[in-house]
């Protein structure tokens, strides 16, 4: 008897205009500039697949049951050692339209939120106070943030930049992610090198009068190891109280 393969992504939720995907770490959003990969040293040589590609795999996956999986576009992108919720439009007409969305805002396009959990150094200084929430904008980068405790932070993008989640927590709020050497993030001893703690878990869409909310579960190598079961269960889902804070509105 032969076996199915277990899909390597998992299909969080799908509809006519988008797919949701929980990506795993280790899995980049796009190709790569190959030159400057090769010097930075990642690949060893043209055949090296060591780090896959999130569309390519995910249009092999889907390769039988689909149709028009070449007019598949990533609506935003998550770096390669972060994992979570990450939106795939299904046709050109979805992806311009939250395109329109995250460049304009407002009622433009198709609206998308996205809210990132992340576990963090503790300020060794107990004389700092740190604030319960708060919106940090530096260099045209802005993110809203609720802290659960002094070790975990929720973000919700109101911008989307590269590393914007990484760079505010570690350089405004002074408080790196777990295993994010990048930031000046604390090493943690036995977890992989190539998985930050930062998760994208939740992701809310509104199409015309269509409004979906998605909770995403953090689901790889979780083994109490990068991920305190403080805040995350064995199956992958946050706690209900973090949950609960994903859900809510942000209002400032």
């Amino acid at each position: 008897m032969i076996r199915e393969k277990k899909p390597f992504l998992q299909i969080v939720y799908e509809c006519n205009n988008y797919l949701l995907v929980n990506k795993p770490p280790n899995v980049l959003s796009q190709p790569p500039d190959s030159t400057r990969w090769f010097l930075r040293g990642i690949y060893k040589n043209q055949h090296d697949n060591s780090c896959k590609v999130l569309l390519d795999e995910l249009r092999a996956q889907r390769f039988l049951q689909s149709k028009d999986i070449m007019e598949w576009r990533l609506v935003q992108r998550l770096d390669c050692c972060v994992t979570g919720g990450i939106l795939i439009a299904k046709n050109k007409n979805a992806a311009a339209c939250f395109s329109r969305n995250l460049k304009l805002g407002g009622n433009k396009g198709f609206k998308l939120k996205r809210k990132y959990v992340a576990m963090v150094q503790e300020i060794p200084d107990s004389k700092i106070h740190l604030k319960d929430y708060g919106l940090i904008n530096k260099n045209g980068m802005i993110s809203k943030y609720r802290r659960f405790d002094e070790n975990c932070i929720l973000v919700e993008l109101v911008t989307g930049k590269k590393h914007q989640v990484r760079q505010h927590l570690s350089k405004e709020l002074k408080q790196p992610i777990l295993n994010d050497v990048k930031y000046s993030g604390l090493q943690i001893a036995g977890a992989d090198s190539e998985q930050i703690a930062l998760h994208c878990a939740f992701v809310k869409t509104l199409i015309g009068q269509q409004n979906r909310e998605h909770l995403i579960p953090m689901i790889f190598r979780n083994d109490g190891t990068l991920w305190d079961r403080r805040y995350l269960e064995a199956n992958g889902h946050f706690i209900p109280e973090i949950e609960k804070m994903l859900l809510k509105d942000w209002d400032l």
